[in-house]
């Protein structure tokens, strides 16, 4: 199946040094996190399966983003590793150590002979070089000093292409040259039977929905909860639109809390749903609002009309799609990534609900 799903996606935007073809048997895809950057490297998965339809095919991800690339079809095996964290310091470095150890055992075990360092960082090169293959190939801008653990490294040069093309950029050293950018996000029918009965439990089938995705780790990357529960009431009160808060069992105090200060109730579905059954929700609502997240991402990846809302983190650098529409405040220290010169994260407080409403507004008029 896996096989065939290559063939009939073959793109003339792809081009594949024949003689560099039957070199490459066995290869190792290195991206452990976060979600969206994950998601973000699953265009590489179906290059090289269009280059090299016959080879075996992995990707080491961490159990956090595991999700997004188990039940790839562009690939053979997905290698989870368990991160598994202590309380005190030397369990955290003793977990980590015995982690290493069990994951060099299952790489080792492959015999991969191309391992490709997507993420580049010191991590990630270690993970790398731990696979064993003979051709270790990362970045040359990588951060934490990674690039002591490549024996090949790619220059990405002087332009800032998406996150996605960077990534596809670095297959440039297999021979192989593509620019189609789609994302893809497996979703099971068990995902999709699992977002029915949610519907229907909570009485939205046949209703317009628009899917929140409130919640990062960045705590500058946030909306503020005012602006959550004004838009819910606003989209209620002007569409007929009901929203769904979605975000892991860490968000469910930030979901409660907005959901608290709207007139028109939301639905909670934070906290009760995996990755992937999040996924299924989001592919039902109408439109997905969020800030710079990996439900964002997910968005985009199964297409669905997305609003996001952008201030702190490298969004000009996003794929624009007809669907994906931007919601940002120019600011001369935007975006300021995790060292934020205000105090109050004035970016995403400049973004009004009348601003995202109104982005909202063709896809339900």
């Amino acid at each position: 199946m896996i096989r065939e799903q290559a063939a009939e996606t073959r793109s003339a935007a792809e081009l594949v040094e024949k003689e560099q073809l039957d070199s490459v048997k066995r290869i190792l895809i290195v991206k452990l996190s976060a979600i969206g950057d994950v998601l973000m490297a699953t265009p590489v998965a179906r290059a090289l399966r269009k280059a090299f339809p016959d080879s075996y095919i992995a990707w080491v991800v961490e159990k956090k983003a595991a999700d997004i690339v188990i039940g790839n079809p562009y690939l053979d095996d997905v290698i989870v590793w368990d991160r598994t964290r202590g309380r005190s310091p030397l369990s955290r470095v003793l977990n980590f150590a015995r982690g290493l150890w069990l994951l060099r055992k299952q790489l080792r075990s492959r015999n991969f002979e191309v391992c490709l360092d997507l993420q580049g960082l010191l991590r990630s090169a270690i993970v790398c070089w731990l696979s064993g293959a003979p051709r270790r190939i990362g970045f040359a801008d990588g951060a934490e000093g990674s690039v002591l653990f490549y024996n090949e490294k790619y220059e990405p040069g002087d332009g800032i292409p998406t996150a996605q093309q960077r990534n596809l950029d670095l297959l440039k050293k297999l021979g192989v040259r593509s620019t189609d950018t789609t994302m893809h996000m497996p979703l099971t029918e068990a995902d999709r039977m699992f977002a029915t009965r949610f519907f229907e439990t909570h009485g939205l089938h046949g209703k317009r929905t628009v899917a929140f995705c409130p919640a990062t780790t960045w705590a500058n990357k946030h909306w503020t909860i005012e602006g959550w529960s004004a838009l819910a009431d606003m989209l209620s009160d002007k569409h007929e639109v009901r929203s769904i808060i979605l975000g892991s069992s860490a968000d469910v105090p930030l979901a409660r809390e907005i959901a608290r200060r709207c007139q028109k109730q939301p639905v909670i579905a934070a906290g009760h749903t995996t990755l992937k059954q999040a996924g299924a929700i989001i592919e039902k609502c109408n439109a997905v609002v969020g800030v710079d997240t990996g439900l964002l991402h997910m968005s985009v990846a199964l297409d669905k009309p997305t609003v996001g809302l952008f201030g702190a983190s490298a969004w000009r650098c996003f794929p624009r799609k007809e669907n994906f529409v931007w919601v940002a405040k120019e600011f001369p220290c935007s975006p300021c990534l995790r060292h934020p010169t205000c105090k109050n994260t004035d970016c995403m407080r400049a973004i009004t609900p009348e601003d995202v409403e109104q982005a909202l507004r063709a896809w339900f008029e």
